[in-house]
């Protein structure tokens, strides 16, 4: 079961989840920086990420249709789909974005595959996903504590079973996933010193990695390390006032 829309936009409308925005839009801009002529896509609940993406020649929002998506004009490139079976051609997209999307997948596998099939060859995945070690994956009270956290290597065996190689690894949200007014005006602050002194407990893990063309996806191997990897996923979350309405 995935964390409904609206529970999102609950905590993306607080300060914390405004300054989460921000953080992560930095991040995912350094590491895509010129994408002028590239199709880019989003799946997961995409929207507070969308201007890091918005120089692409087009961004397509794929939202869960579990999860639903909010109709109003801002939101006129997003559409509701099934994990494992997007609307989409072969090759079609050249950068993606997956956030709020791989924690709640019943089939992680799969969603990968899919992620596969709709990437150009040469095309770059990026993936935010909630760290296991951190106090974000149990704090129930922001959407990184909904459904299954992921540590480094989890992530790095998933997507090396997955066809796709880790280009690219960095840390982010190190602050306490608390709405108070003190953590929020020193988030930045926290960001610095965070990488520094307790880099594996930040609040996600990002890793960008290229598809991979040297073998088909599946196989015996990949199911075995995957079956090793997944554990059963964990809680839901819950939300809570404004700054950027989807």
């Amino acid at each position: 079961m995935r964390t409904d829309v609206l529970d999102f936009l609950r905590f993306y409308e607080t300060p914390l989840g405004c300054s989460v925005r921000d953080i992560l839009c930095e991040r995912i801009g350094a590491a895509w920086p010129g994408l002028k002529d590239y199709r880019s896509g989003i799946f997961g609940y995409g929207w507070p990420y969308r201007r890091a993406l918005d120089l692409s020649e087009r961004v397509i929002l794929l939202a869960p249709q579990e999860m639903g998506a909010l109709a109003n004009g801002r939101n006129s490139n997003a559409v509701l789909t099934a994990d494992l079976l997007w609307p989409l051609a072969d090759a079609s997209l050249d950068r993606l974005l997956v956030v709020h999307g791989l924690e709640e997948t019943a089939d992680p596998r799969a969603l990968l595959r899919e992620i596969w099939r709709v990437l150009a060859d040469d095309g770059s995945l990026i993936i935010i996903a909630a760290n296991r070690r951190s106090v974000w994956s149990m704090v129930e009270k922001t959407p990184f504590a909904a459904g299954r956290p992921w540590t480094r290597g989890q992530l790095d065996r998933f997507l090396r079973a997955s066809l796709f190689v880790p280009t690219r690894w960095s840390r982010a949200l190190f602050m306490p996933p608390f709405n108070a007014g003190f953590v929020v005006r020193t988030a930045n602050a926290w960001e610095r010193s965070g990488g520094v002194l307790w880099p594996s407990f930040s609040g996600v893990t990002m890793v960008e990695a290229r598809k991979e063309m040297a073998l088909p996806i599946g196989g015996a191997k990949a199911e075995k390390l995957t079956a090793r990897i997944l554990r059963p996923g964990v809680m839901a979350p819950s939300g809570a006032n404004s700054c950027d309405r989807p």
